[in-house]
């Protein structure tokens, strides 16, 4: 449908003239100034002193909701399109268009990115900032924690107190959270736009200042009034352990979850959380850990109601029997998965079938080789040490090693009463990789475990075992590159 005359707004950019309408400008946001141009006549344009070719590729960002195409499309948009972009308030839109979660698809991720590390100390933890946000990627290396903007085209790094960073959570572009298994506090890393990076923010157990970090999650503000942190302490003895909630606002403890003594030499009766995860569809707070002793692996698995109590979960289970080597939640399948540590395999457990009020019966399903399950637990075998599992939208990935694989749910024929299973299948090329040899030839190598990752928008991030480097995996369409 054609514009109305009384819609056009018409602007000088730079001496060319270009004409658009008022809704096509109102996309760049009220903090724009472009939203603020009223419609004028082509005889009495606005001026604007900018350039007028970057304007011109802005604008096509504007109409299109994505960066026009080019004869070069694999590199990101040019420093000089990314200023003007952040000039005009629209860098945040112009870089979640570059990674949107909408376009994520496992099957369709591919290694689009190596970012290397500076320094001789590999990667220990990689983060990616979650949507809404754009993608940033965040990677620890010793104490040193590295930003890479969306369009991965520039970084920044800051020196941490921290020896050695071990987790990273991303709360958005400019902050990410960093803690370490043997050393105190939550460090609070900073990267603005038009400042230096700053580590100078710690949160602390309130009366344990020593306590160390052994798992961290955190809520959008779009969830609740507030963002929260939930962080995982652990006494410096080891004798108490305790989840704490801090309003990200405020910097300030607001709440303390589950708090566990150790008496005398029983300390399976109070295992710390080292996995925490946030359901906020469901108001659920997951925190795991496990415990290997004599007698083998024991797990205690709970689900909070941080409104409700912070005394007594809604649910929670005690493992022996094939304790879980890793935990995820799941918000949009509503259910917990798991991977065995002495089989390997993956379980499912239905949020919706869990009952309230005290320890419950054994809620697991096998959703891979249930023999195969049932026979390594029995036999006390290992195979799902090192594995990893992460939830991610509608899909759930496994680590296992170096590879990657995820699970999807697929629903039967409609013969089958509308039930659902859960299928796996490889990321990327399977158990092995096709590297380019010399003289046009091909050999296999076989990838490094995977130490941490992450996903966040169409991405997944890996941070490899001994690399000084991080991979990114893509399946939004390759980013526009605007030679300028």
């Amino acid at each position: 449908m054609a514009a109305s005359a009384s819609s056009v707004v018409t602007l000088n950019v730079g001496g060319e003239l270009f004409q658009t309408t008022a809704a096509t400008l109102s996309r760049a946001g009220d903090s724009s100034p472009l939203a603020s141009l009223a419609p004028t006549p082509a005889s009495a344009p606005h001026f604007l002193d900018r350039d007028p070719r970057l304007f011109a590729l802005l604008l096509s960002f504007l109409r299109r909701g994505r960066l026009a195409p080019s004869s070069s499309d694999s590199d990101p948009p040019s420093a000089a399109l990314l200023a003007e972009a952040r000039h005009f308030g629209v860098e945040d839109t112009l870089l979640a268009s570059l990674s949107p979660a909408s376009a994520f698809s496992p099957l369709a991720l591919r290694p689009s990115a190596l970012l290397p590390l500076a320094g001789r100390v590999p990667a220990s933890a990689v983060a990616v900032s979650p949507s809404p946000h754009p993608a940033s990627v965040f990677a620890a290396h010793g104490g040193v924690v590295t930003r890479f903007d969306a369009a991965l085209a520039s970084r920044g790094s800051v020196l941490t107190p921290l020896p050695a960073v071990d987790s990273l959570v991303a709360v958005s572009p400019s902050l990410v959270l960093a803690g370490a298994r043997d050393f105190p506090g939550v460090h609070l890393c900073r990267f603005p736009d038009d400042a230096p990076a700053t580590a100078r923010e710690v949160l602390s157990w309130p009366g344990s200042p020593s306590a160390t970090v052994l798992s961290m999650a955190a809520t959008s503000a779009t969830e609740v009034s507030s963002p929260w942190l939930f962080a995982s302490f652990e006494s410096a003895r080891r004798n108490s352990s305790a989840v704490v909630t801090f309003d990200m606002n405020s910097l300030s403890p607001v709440a303390e979850i589950g708090r566990k003594e150790v008496y005398g030499a029983d300390v399976e009766a109070a295992i710390p959380a080292s996995r925490l995860s946030w359901l906020g569809r469901h108001n659920l707070l997951l925190a795991a850990g496990s415990h290997s002793g004599p007698a083998g692996v024991v797990g205690d698995i709970c689900l909070w109601d941080v409104r409700a109590s912070a005394t007594v979960p809604v649910w929670e289970l005690r493992e022996k029997e094939d304790c879980f080597s890793d935990i995820a939640a799941s918000e949009t399948l509503s259910s917990l998965f798991k991977v065995g540590a002495a089989s390997g395999e993956v379980f499912m457990a239905d949020l919706r079938m869990l009952g309230g009020g005290g320890i419950s019966i054994e809620p697991w399903m096998c959703i891979g080789d249930g023999q195969r399950a049932a026979a390594a637990a029995s036999a006390g075998r290992k195979e799902g040490n090192g594995c990893r599992i992460e939830c991610y939208l509608n899909w759930v990935f496994v680590a296992r090693g170096g590879e990657v694989e995820v699970w999807t749910q697929v629903e039967l024929a409609q013969g089958a009463g509308g039930k659902k299973l859960m299928r796996r299948n490889w990321v990327g090329n399977g158990p092995s990789f096709v590297m380019a040899g010399g003289g046009g030839g091909e050999s296999v190598k076989e990838k490094t475990k995977i130490l941490s990752w992450a996903f966040g928008g169409s991405r997944m991030a890996l941070a490899r075992d001994d690399k000084r480097s991080i991979e990114v995996w893509d399946s939004a369409p390759a980013a526009i590159s605007f030679n300028l």
